[in-house]
């Protein structure tokens, strides 16, 4: 099943084989990757949020074939990723957590909204004036790139540093197997990364600004700060989950669009449906397919004995598309009634970047129906990365005519 997971097929299309999970074993063991892998939405949804399978020590998943040395010599990114929220457990990811959420409440998102729009209709006017663009690097990469380095307080300049970084990280913790040109490359990403992020922390001690690293780099003295080395990891963690997803989300959304037809022309009639056609995008093809947990003490999960120390891959993109839980599962319907999905996770761990990811695509896709209704997608091979956890078109080529 790793040649599976490793295919062209599965990064081209999981789906088909998550089909073939559903249709003959929704849960069972993979001795390759030596993980349980568990495709049921009802069995995502109560894993992600039993609090005896833990979302520490993941990260051993990707590297345990690696040697004793390799991960002595990458151990720069496995410090990095073991320090990321979705990597922790309580007490720490509370800690963690009571940190970042005030930050991200859809109160404080919601605020955020007119600078949105600004941005989204900035990125338009510049793109909307070439017959042809690509989607990826003109708007579902620069709008959450924008927005996330604009809230965390990074300059514009380093965009394309963030992303790159973010990219490889991504290399190392969306794998079912990282390499080791991909640990090496997101190893030496993550000390460049931290580098620079240790002295713009000084600068910000120095000459505080109205977004997020300055207001955790001077919380108050009663409150628990973060260490430098906490505050970067966060900060990356941020970077990728600011706008890899989201640019995956809304990459996905136009592919959806482009090939169902009818369900666009639904739209393009119906405005007000925006929202639930975010939604149906998260649940038809999310941009994060998988989540990881261990299990903490034995148990057992639809019958089936669970060792303490097991690894268990929640397959998020298959129980997105469980025909137990969903009429016509594999099917883009925007005004689908039961418009539940898995995509931002469940339990303790959900998605706290969920209402920024919502409001970017939700404002883009409104303002492409009133700007640009005649876009379309142009013929071309859809490429997407090489990764277990991770789905995105790397370009999209669109017509404005």
């Amino acid at each position: 099943m790793t040649s599976a997971f490793l295919s062209k097929e599965y990064f081209h299309d999981p789906y088909v084989i998550y089909r073939d999970f559903h249709a003959s074993n929704p849960i069972f063991w993979n001795p390759d990757i030596k993980a349980w892998i568990i495709s049921s939405y009802a069995e995502v949804e109560k894993g992600l949020s039993n609090s005896n399978l833990n979302a520490g020590e993941r990260i051993s998943s990707a590297t345990a074939h690696l040697s004793s040395k390799e991960k002595e010599e990458f151990s720069k990114i496995i410090s990095t990723l073991n320090n990321w929220i979705v990597f922790q457990d309580p007490p720490s990811h509370t800690r963690l957590r009571k940190l970042v959420n005030k930050s991200f409440t859809p109160r404080s998102i919601e605020a955020f909204r007119p600078k949105i729009e600004k941005i989204v209709d900035s990125l338009l006017t510049e793109a909307l004036a070439k017959k042809e663009f690509d989607f990826v690097t003109e708007l579902s990469f620069r709008l959450p790139a924008i927005v996330i380095c604009e809230l965390l307080g990074i300059p514009e300049e380093r965009q394309s540093d963030v992303r790159r970084w973010s990219d490889k990280h991504a290399g190392f913790s969306a794998s079912a197997q990282v390499s080791y040109a991909a640990a090496k490359e997101a190893n030496d990403a993550s000390i460049e990364a931290e580098t620079y992020l240790f002295s713009l922390f000084d600068e910000l001690r120095e000459k505080p600004g109205d977004n997020l690293l300055s207001k955790l780099l001077i919380s108050d003295s009663n409150e628990e700060r973060l260490t430098d080395e906490e505050l970067a990891a966060l900060t990356i963690q941020l970077f990728f989950a600011g706008f890899e997803t989201t640019e995956g989300l809304i990459g996905n959304l136009m592919l959806a669009l482009h090939n169902n037809p009818d369900e666009k022309k639904k739209l393009l009639l119906h405005p007000e449906k925006v929202e639930s056609a975010v939604e149906e995008t998260l649940r038809y093809d999310s941009s994060i397919l998988k989540q990881s947990r261990v299990a903490s003490v034995d148990l057992e999960i639809a019958g089936h004995k669970i060792s303490k120390g097991d690894y268990c891959h929640f397959m998020i993109g298959a129980a997105n598309r469980d025909p137990l839980k969903y009429t016509n599962p594999d099917s883009f319907i925007i005004d689908r009634e039961d418009l539940n999905h898995s995509s931002f996770g469940h339990g303790i761990h959900f998605c706290i970047g969920a209402p920024l990811a919502r409001l970017e695509t939700k404002t883009l896709l409104e303002a492409l129906l009133k700007r640009a209704p005649q876009m379309r997608v142009v013929e071309q091979e859809i490429v997407y990365p090489q990764l277990f956890a991770v789905r995105k078109p790397l370009s999209l080529f669109v017509s404005t005519n």
